[in-house]
């Protein structure tokens, strides 16, 4: 059943702030912003254009005739702006209210738009004022000045939308946010994908799909392609941040844009290590400690790999790279290749590989990994020893009591007492034993309690512009995530800890 979705957008100002140190700890940079607030306001069912039943309001705090949402949501705004998800045969309406910028002295009064990036629509609605329309301030006190744009998309994929008043400043000043167009059952259908309303399994031209779990919906799909199934899709959405120039925005001194130098490199309005932490936060950490983005922007990718024994495919997990930044985004992940399944909207069919994927300035990805099992190939040396070699944690052990000896060990962080310890234990994990799930227990890195457990695995995925990897220079930081493989049914995080893997069996010692 396809929907009309209707979007309440709400134009002000804001602050983020951003850490600038390792552990997110230390007095933050506080950035003065733009932004979108708001969200889905209400839905309608409809069938081939056709309302099928009345409108259901799903945010009531989002209804623009009550003056006090408006007040409400001034100076509000964060980065990045609420994510829009919807279907093929959905219809978007999206109504922007333009609550002026009312944090600086005296206020700015500019105009504001929405451009879908990306969405073939009529000149009316493309969000472009030299063509279209910019939106006035609404004044405080005052009813809403609104006007509502209109989108049908004509095929799935990966789009953000932005502000195209004075694009320069405004995108860099944090009007942007994901939207995404999954294909609809009825697509699906029309390109052969089908699923059985009686056992739920998936079928491809009438053939058995058994790779393609029973639980998954048509918004496991990517594209209305077979090859294009996932178990879970995460939006990494890319920017870059001049503080100079949101200084100077704020204090309204001017800037020269041609003279832009980020400083920091944001995924999904966040920077190492707060990219680590749920988009929500306890109210007690804010300010101090970060701050709360929009429902579907998790960069803490977290998937689980396969078990054959148990007939458990590996999970695979898409990653959509957008790029609304300034400079181009080289996204390398550890651990797999990906697939490309589609660019700016637009399927793959052929099968091109890559371990990274140079994001341009406007462009999208969607990149599809494996979480394969590395135990086959790795357990034996990591807890066993080959070739000679004693295991891995026999050699870090080592390592560790000889540096001490020598007078030459530097912990990974100040208090640890071996190279062996997750480094990410010490980042914005200070506050962590409240913020689950990242409260890790490190059952792979040399604790009595994790001998021969492989599981968690952790990998990094990072811009390869490595200088961007900083906050300020400081590295960690910047354009920097984290990707858990867990085995499946483990729960790392319970108390205390359900742990399904069984644990690695060294191979006979060989006959000399």
């Amino acid at each position: 059943m396809s929907q009309r979705l209707f979007y309440n957008l709400f134009a002000t100002d804001g602050f983020i702030d951003l850490p600038i140190d390792p552990t997110g700890t230390e007095p933050r940079r506080r950035v003065y912003i733009f932004g979108f607030a708001g969200g889905l306001f209400k839905t309608q069912p409809i069938s081939f254009g056709v309302p099928t039943g009345p409108a259901t309001i799903v945010n009531p705090q989002f209804d623009i005739t009550v003056p006090p949402n408006l007040d409400a949501l001034r100076g509000k705004a964060v980065i990045p702006s609420p994510r829009i998800d919807m279907e093929i045969g959905d219809e978007l309406y999206i109504t922007l209210v333009n609550l002026g910028l009312f944090l600086t002295s005296p206020p700015i009064l500019d105009v504001h738009t929405i451009h879908i990036h990306g969405g073939h629509v009529a000149t009316q609605v493309d969000g472009v004022p030299e063509t279209s329309f910019g939106l006035p301030v609404t004044p405080p006190g005052t009813p809403a000045i609104a006007a509502t744009y209109y989108f049908k998309p004509e095929k799935p994929g990966t789009y953000f939308y932005h502000c195209h008043q004075e694009a320069s400043e405004h995108v860099q000043m944090g009007m942007y946010g994901a939207l995404i167009v999954y294909p609809s059952a009825l697509s699906l259908a029309q390109a052969g994908i089908t699923k059985s309303l009686t056992t739920g399994r998936w079928f491809f031209k009438g053939r058995p799909q058994p790779q393609i779990p029973v639980t998954a919906t048509n918004r496991n799909f990517a594209y209305s392609d077979v090859n294009s199934f996932f178990n879970s899709d995460w939006v990494l959405l890319f920017s870059d941040i001049d503080t100079r120039w949101h200084d100077a925005v704020f204090a309204q001194t001017g800037f020269n844009p041609v003279d832009y130098k980020p400083d920091y490199w944001l995924v999904n309005g966040r920077t190492f290590p707060d990219t680590l932490l749920p988009t929500v936060l306890p109210p007690a950490l804010v300010p101090n400690f970060g701050y709360s983005v929009p429902d579907g922007y998790d960069c803490f990718v977290r998937v689980s790999t396969g078990d054959p024994g148990r007939r458990i495919p590996p999970d695979k997990f898409l990653l959509r790279m957008i790029n609304i930044g300034y400079q181009p985004v080289p996204f390398h992940v550890h651990g797999w290749h990906g697939m490309i399944v589609g660019k700016d909207a637009n399927p793959r069919t052929a099968s091109e590989m890559n371990f990274t994927t140079l994001v341009g300035s406007g462009e999208s990805y969607d990149v599809l990994y494996t979480a394969d099992d590395k135990r086959p190939i790795y357990a034996d040396y990591i807890f066993c020893g080959k070739a000679g070699f004693p295991s891995l944690k026999d050699q870090i052990a080592a390592a560790t009591a000889q540096s001490m000896a020598a007078g030459t060990f530097i912990p990974p962080f100040p208090g640890a007492t071996d190279l062996w310890v997750n480094i990410i234990l010490k980042t914005s994990l200070g506050q962590g034993t409240f913020i689950p799930p990242y409260n890790w227990v490190p059952w792979n890195y040399g604790t009595p309690t994790a001998d021969n457990f492989m599981f968690p695995q952790f990998y990094l995925a990072h811009n390869h512009d490595d200088y961007k990897v900083t906050n300020n220079g400081v590295y960690p930081g910047g354009q920097l995530i984290i990707i858990e493989t867990d085995f499946p049914g483990s729960n790392y995080k319970a108390s205390p800890p359900v742990i399904t893997e069984p644990a690695h069996v060294c191979p006979p010692a060989p006959i000399p």
